[in-house]
């Protein structure tokens, strides 16, 4: 079964409380609970992001590729508490680290196409102001930081299997690794 993933994170901006989600998808075998699918989203982004980011809520549902009458909720929770990751530069909070996965299909142009994911981390996890600002490249740190997650999020482990996928299903190719921009990009927030 398809399960979507999604955490609420806020932030403050402009004095403002600004929420954003993060949702992934899994190709969830059975024995893989809506709750360790949840738990191990949450503890990956609570390492990945930083103390000025707040986790408000998490929410499982599934089968996500199925019409909306067959998904159902599963599990929802309120999050307490902040981002864990070691604090460096502040970033602006409509830049964001971009983690992609080469899906190992072509556009009708020929392109490549990407699942990418856009985090709004708060900080690097480095003292580098012209990055922070998306002045010049990330730290490679950082970079590896970015990568590392990228392949954590690729199989969640719980008492079975969940492996990252696109909203329909369609699974990543074996032994595609993720990779990162190299700059920061702005990704505003929604109104």
């Amino acid at each position: 079964m398809i399960l979507g993933c999604s955490v609420t994170k806020s932030t403050t901006w402009r004095g403002i409380s600004e929420e954003y989600t993060n949702v992934w998808h899994f190709d969830a075998t059975v024995d893989t609970t809506s709750k360790e699918v949840a738990d191990a989203v949450v503890a990956a982004e609570r390492a990945l992001f930083s103390g000025n980011v707040n986790f408000k809520k998490v929410q499982v549902w599934g089968p996500a590729d199925g019409t909306k009458l067959q998904s159902q909720m599963l599990l929802q929770e309120n999050l307490t508490g902040q981002g864990t990751a070691f604090e460096g530069s502040v970033m602006a909070k409509e830049l964001t680290a971009v983690v992609s996965w080469d899906t190992g299909r072509v556009n009708s142009r020929g392109g490549r196409i990407f699942l990418r994911k856009y985090l709004h981390l708060g900080r690097l996890n480095l003292s580098d102001e012209e990055a922070a600002k998306g002045n010049t490249a990330l730290p490679v740190a950082t970079r590896t930081t970015l990568v590392d997650f990228g392949n954590s999020m690729k199989n969640i482990v719980g008492t079975g299997r969940a492996s990252l996928c696109d909203k329909k299903g369609r699974k990543l190719p074996l032994n595609t690794g993720a990779t990162v921009l190299p700059h920061l990009r702005i990704r505003q927030f929604r109104r």
